[in-house]
């Protein structure tokens, strides 16, 4: 099972200024009902993609249960409807027009990630929104039959995980997690393709897509840009399409045949390491982290590829994604890799680290082979892709 490591982090900032109201053509208004809250606060969050930060669009104090949000946006996108107290969340497409939402608490499904930093609330269970275009065709995804049926063996299969207390037929399960997966990305690409055909121009099919990429980040270069290339009208003006094509961009900077960007890092005792310091070896860029097990389990083989091909011009550079120094240094101790150890940055608190958002690593642990000169020739999550090319090569 490979491991992804996606990060995001929450701000808040008020947009909306005072001013002149502007016409219904261009604004929206949600008029939105609750049961279960009568009175508080509701607010409206917009995800901005880039900075991967939210911000408040509006705010109203509401009572008996009514509230009505305000405002304007450039282009259709999913927001956040957050009802006070008791953080009831649920995702709605807003876009300029008149909209409705009506909800309950009842039936709402908890969470509570107060122990990772987080907040904790409720998702609402099914809200009835009309009014956007967008949200219809997102519904339309959402709530396809298959879709639905995926959803109940996923959460058939977490069930069963979550009870199982053998370690080994967990191991196994996970099998049947990758299986299942695999069923459901085919699925869902056949839908995007079909949709994205008959909806060019549709914002949700953008979104969607996205959702998808996100989670399948390794996918042929060729055929995320056939997607992309299907794309017009205000779906390719939509934060969806310009974040795809940023990361489409980002890997291709680092593809096979590229030179590798060059690097700087701190190894366990603070000294300074520069990739390009290793120029004339052949070098593999091992990402992994502590708490990934593939990785762990990864290194006994390394450790004998080591000994065969670094007495012949051959270094491993291990990148680690672990966010807490004490964690990775814990591992350093017990698994004793006898080659060179740095640790990635992060910048921004909760954001992706650096270099491997620079490296396009779609999950860990994944290895990028370089020629003497810091050409990149592999780039795989395989351990034998890595090892056929150094028995060619050395």
């Amino acid at each position: 099972m490979k491991y992804t490591s996606i990060m995001l982090s929450g701000g808040l900032m008020l947009l909306l200024g005072a001013g002149c109201k502007p016409s219904a053509s261009d604004s929206f208004s949600i008029k939105g009902t609750i049961k279960g809250v009568d009175s508080g606060v509701v607010v409206l969050q917009q995800f901005d993609e880039e900075e991967r930060t939210r911000k408040v669009l509006d705010s109203v104090v509401f009572r008996n249960g009514a509230f009505e949000l305000k405002g304007k946006v450039e282009n259709p996108e999913m927001m956040t409807i957050i009802v006070k107290p008791g953080n009831w969340v649920a995702n709605v497409f807003v876009e300029n027009s008149d909209m409705t939402f009506a909800s309950d608490t009842a039936g709402a499904l908890h969470y509570d990630y107060t122990g990772y930093g987080g907040d904790k609330g409720a998702n609402l269970k099914d809200p009835v929104i009309t009014g956007s275009s967008n949200q219809e065709s997102y519904q339309t995804f959402d709530k396809e039959p298959q879709q639905l049926k995926f959803a109940d063996a996923f959460a058939g299969l977490n069930k069963a995980y979550d009870a199982e207390k053998d370690p080994k037929l967990k191991e196994k399960m996970k099998l049947k997690f990758d299986s299942l997966g695999k069923l459901s990305n085919a699925w869902q690409l056949k839908w995007i393709n079909e949709y994205l055909v008959k909806q060019p121009s549709s914002v949700a099919g953008a979104y969607i897509l996205s959702n998808y990429y996100r989670m399948n980040s390794d996918m042929a270069i060729p055929e995320i840009d056939a997607l992309l290339s299907k794309m017009d009208g205000a779906a390719k003006q939509s934060v969806y399409y310009r974040g795809i094509l940023k990361r489409v961009n980002s890997r291709k900077a680092v593809m096979v045949g590229k030179n590798a960007p060059d690097f700087q890092l701190l190894k366990r005792d603070s000294s300074s390491f520069k990739l390009s310091s290793l120029k004339g070896k052949y070098v593999m860029l091992d990402f992994w982290a502590s708490w990934c097990k593939p990785c762990r389990e990864g290194i006994p083989h390394w450790k004998k590829v080591y000994q065969q091909y670094q007495p012949k011009g051959f270094e491993i550079v291990s990148i680690t994604n672990d966010s807490r120094r004490s964690d990775w240094i814990r591992a350093l101790d017990q698994e004793q890799m006898p080659w060179i150890q740095v640790a990635d940055e992060f910048p921004v608190k909760n954001r992706t680290a650096r270099v491997i958002s620079q490296y396009e690593a779609p999950f860990l642990p994944f290895y990028i082979l370089l020629d003497k000169e810091g050409k990149i020739l592999v780039r795989s999550g395989e351990e034998k892709d890595i090892d056929q090319k150094l028995k060619a090569l050395l």
